[in-house]
């Protein structure tokens, strides 16, 4: 150290000198001038230890070109999930009448778990199930009277009394015609109650129209209990006799009766005279409002039974039954919300699984949207990866992985992913995407468990490698030369030799040309070198690799 003193002695300021100001940057430039002193002083004796071979040669590593396996993969670490899991709440309040599990139980899916009271939703659908059948009743009808707008004949027969024409209002109950069927016709005659044991209906009977000059074959065709008294007073029954209109009669024509015993006997009406009316008699009326569109007959004509007589519209119907139909349509979803709501009070397992937590019991009361239990289904375990955007087509659904966890050393378990989402998250210029792997025999590890997973991507099986560190800047490495020639640039006995490298792990790289099988090559190892290069200059080396060499240029 006597000549750093010397010179900094020589180097010291006359006492009489003006001082300068400081400028900014003093301390740093002051601090860079004594790590360049430093290494001034250790030169010299860096270059006594070179001479011996020491210094130098300990920065170098020697290795031969070789075969061996090289397997890329892809590593990552995570938190390893439940298979599935299931968190089960209620959708209902109420008391909590069973819940017959506990804690650590395995459970199968549609396993009943809780049973809570259901005494007020059976009472809503009861009261659901009322409106709607009220609802339902009131669509029907307003259908029914949608085909009501359609007025037809009711009987065979000759209609009359016709008195509306198109767009005049009709009023529900309105009479629109009237129709007599008058293929027969009948006569109501009055007998002496002496006779009510002789007659009987389908007996024979004879019908006289006197003003036609007609007698007409017939049938007794009921019997009633109507009475009356003769112009004598003798009681009397009523008994309709039933006869074919030959075409010529009409109805409210006179006519007499007699009935023809089985004794040959002739029972004659002993009260006045009837008239003869139709065998039917029909009122056509109107079911519900509306406005004539058309009228299909005429007076005195002859229809048939079916046949259309008029045709109404009412737009205030239409409404009715659109109106109708939604509430229809609504009470049948408040019946089937309180139906499905039932169910909510039997409340079972979703899945195959383990209770892992359980917070209510038997006689507690449940509360809508809270929290009952929760189920893990444990058969398998997942973990999700985050791979680089550089890697992610390397791998594909059904590839293999090995997952490892601190918490059961030495042990290896086999996975398989299952899923590579296309939702990738960036940061730091780098995305990543979510990979899930599961493990199907997961025994000894449980949800949460730290756990990392390699990935092999690629596999190379004898092929030529060298140590990674080995490969310079360019792709250049430095070999021992057999005959001890030197190479441009290269250190004596050495030459700089370009190789072609494929696939690599942490460690090795695989050579795909430029070198052969037991060439042996010189480097520096990661890191070793960082002092050594900037001692000397960043990069020219004094010394040499083992044998000899006296100077290395151009470095990694």
């Amino acid at each position: 150290m006597a000549w750093m003193k010397e010179n900094a002695e020589a180097a010291k300021i006359p006492e009489t000198s003006v001082k300068k100001p400081k400028r900014k940057g003093t301390k740093k430039w002051l601090l860079l001038a004594v790590v360049i002193l430093a290494a001034a002083l250790l030169l010299p004796r860096f270059l006594r230890d070179r001479a011996q071979g020491s210094s130098a040669e300990a920065l170098y590593k020697t290795e031969t070109v070789s075969r061996r396996n090289i397997t890329s993969a892809i590593s990552d670490s995570g938190s390893l999930q439940p298979a599935d899991s299931y968190t089960v709440i209620s959708l209902v309040s109420g008391e909590i009448l069973s819940a017959g599990f506990n804690t650590g139980d395995q459970v199968n899916k549609n396993d009943v778990l809780y049973e809570i009271d259901s005494s007020d939703i059976n009472t809503a659908i009861e009261r659901a199930e009322l409106a709607l059948s009220k609802s339902r009743r009131s669509y029907n009808n307003k259908l029914e009277s949608v085909e009501k707008l359609h007025i037809s004949a009711p009987i065979d027969g000759k209609i009359s009394g016709i008195g509306y024409a198109v767009d005049d209002i009709v009023n529900s109950n309105a009479v629109i015609a009237r129709i007599e069927n008058t293929s027969s016709l009948t006569l109501t005659e009055y007998y002496s109650e002496e006779y009510r044991s002789q007659i009987h209906v389908g007996m024979e009977a004879v019908v006289s129209v006197s003003d036609q000059m007609l007698t007409l074959d017939g049938s007794v065709k009921e019997i009633t209990d109507l009475r009356r008294f003769s112009s004598t007073g003798i009681p009397c029954f009523a008994v309709t006799i039933q006869i074919t209109n030959p075409g010529a009669l009409n109805v409210g024509a006179e006519a007499a009766g007699w009935l023809n015993g089985a004794d040959g006997m002739m029972y004659p009406s002993i009260a006045d005279e009837d008239g003869l009316d139709a065998l039917e008699t029909a009122v056509v009326r109107a079911g519900v409002s509306g406005i004539v569109d058309s009228v299909s007959v005429r007076n005195e004509e002859i229809v048939s039974a079916g046949q259309t007589i008029m045709r109404l519209h009412s737009d205030t119907l239409s409404d009715e039954i659109e109106a109708a139909a939604d509430a229809m349509r609504d009470a049948e979803l408040s019946l089937k919300n309180q139906q499905d709501n039932l169910e909510n009070y039997t409340i079972c397992a979703p899945i195959n699984g383990t209770i892992v937590d359980k917070y209510y019991k038997e006689g507690e009361n449940a509360e809508n949207g809270r929290t009952l239990c929760t189920i893990f289904d444990l058969s398998s375990l997942t973990i999700t990866l985050h791979v680089d955007e550089l890697d992610i087509k390397s791998i594909a659904v059904g590839q293999r992985a090995a997952v490892t966890a601190d918490a059961v050393p030495g042990a290896t378990y086999q996975g398989v992913i299952t899923e590579i989402s296309i939702n990738g998250t960036a940061a730091g210029g780098v995305t990543t995407y979510p990979v899930t792997v599961r493990i199907d025999e997961p025994e000894g590890l449980l949800p949460g468990m730290n756990a990392d997973v390699s990935i092999v991507v690629s596999e190379s099986v004898g092929v030529l490698t060298l140590p990674a560190d080995a490969i310079e800047t360019g792709g250049r490495v430095l070999v021992r030369n057999a005959d001890g020639s030197t190479g441009e640039n290269a250190p004596q006995g050495y030459r700089y030799v370009k190789v072609e490298i494929g696939v690599s792990d942490d460690d090795y790289v695989e050579i795909l040309s430029g070198l052969s099988e037991g060439d042996e090559v010189a480097y520096i190892p990661d890191g070793a070198g960082s002092l050594f290069n900037f001692m000397m200059g960043g990069g020219a080396m004094a010394g040499g690799p083992p044998g000899g060499m006296n100077a290395m240029r151009g470095g990694r």
